[in-house]
């Protein structure tokens, strides 16, 4: 029975949610109450529940829920077409324009994810009574922070500002929810640290669009420097990506150094060096980690340069 009384109140938050996100349904398409059909109006009403770490929101059925791994960085987290993201990013950032476009695109979604709470941002109590903290917004107000019991809610700010307050209005927290599952999963290693195999390069290797070229060492060469040695002096162990250790002849395009004549000639070729590369572990999922290698002179250990690169290989 005890049970029975907690489905119950979830479903009555959920058409209380319904009724908002139908005002702002009817604001995107322009309805009018009598020009439309029971059946359009249910289709436009249909929520469906996500959750994450307890924290959960309500968001219309048709946005599909992925893995944060999926967000965007240099134009937000969010995609032109709405989506729900649940969990962390773990992925480097890249380099960003230092001025982004003022007028860049405003896209719909929420992102949930276990953070620690911000210094600052205000109190601010939802339409249904829940406390948040209010951290402010960013990308140039295109979306908003809030923190509630450990999670962050990053809400866009899309065409219908309607859309968000919904979204911030529904915020919830069942504590011990399971987390809604996204459709799309990276591969995580339950052992990162774990050093791969020592491998011998036999045959050339085109890396980073052909920046980097892997040849084969020549069968009287042998590294001075031990395979474990470098492996401890990797910092970047993604669990979800997928390293091997080669040794292999190194040469890249750059750094390069200016000739008298305006000519450029690389620094590094035909190193004897180690080489961990490293590959997304679900490279199907569009997300999940990218391609990378580290590189150190066999013969000294001197690390030589750490990058990372997609699409690969």
């Amino acid at each position: 029975m005890k049970g029975y009384c907690g489905r119950k109140e979830r479903v009555t938050r959920r058409v209380r949610s319904a009724l908002v996100l139908f005002l702002v349904a009817c604001t995107l398409a322009g309805c009018s109450g009598p020009g439309h059909s029971s059946t359009q109006t249910t289709l436009k009403v249909r929520l469906k529940l996500v959750s994450y770490h307890g924290v959960h929101v309500d968001v219309p059925s048709s946005w599909p829920v992925l893995t944060g791994m999926q967000t965007g960085f240099c134009g937000g987290p969010f995609p032109a077409s709405p989506t729900a993201f649940v969990g962390p990013q773990l992925n480097g950032a890249p380099s960003c324009p230092a001025f982004p476009p003022v007028d860049q695109p405003r896209h719909d979604g929420v992102w949930l994810l276990s953070e620690k709470q911000r210094p600052g941002g205000t109190s601010k109590k939802t339409s249904k009574g829940q406390v948040v903290l209010d951290e402010g917004q960013t990308l140039n107000s295109s979306v908003n922070s809030y923190w509630y019991h450990g999670v962050s809610v990053e809400i866009g700010i899309g065409p219908a500002p309607k859309v968000a307050t919904a979204i911030l209005s529904s915020i919830g927290f069942t504590p011990h929810a399971v987390d809604t599952r996204a459709e799309d999963q990276c591969v995580f290693s339950a052992h990162p640290n774990a050093m791969p195999t020592p491998e011998r390069l036999t045959k050339p290797l085109i890396l980073d669009r052909g920046q980097v070229t892997l040849g084969p060492a020549p069968p009287s060469a042998h590294p001075v420097v031990s395979a474990s040695t470098v492996w401890q002096q990797t910092l970047s162990k993604e669990p979800f990506e997928l390293p091997r250790l080669i040794f292999a002849l190194y040469s890249a395009k750059l750094p390069a150094k200016l000739n008298a004549n305006g000519s450029f000639t690389p620094v590094d070729q035909n190193v004897l060096a180690w080489v961990v590369y490293s590959a997304p572990r679900s490279p199907k999922t569009p997300g999940c980690g990218g391609w990378g290698d580290t590189v150190f002179d066999a013969t000294t250990g001197q690390q030589l340069i750490s990058s990372g690169w997609s699409p690969g290989p």
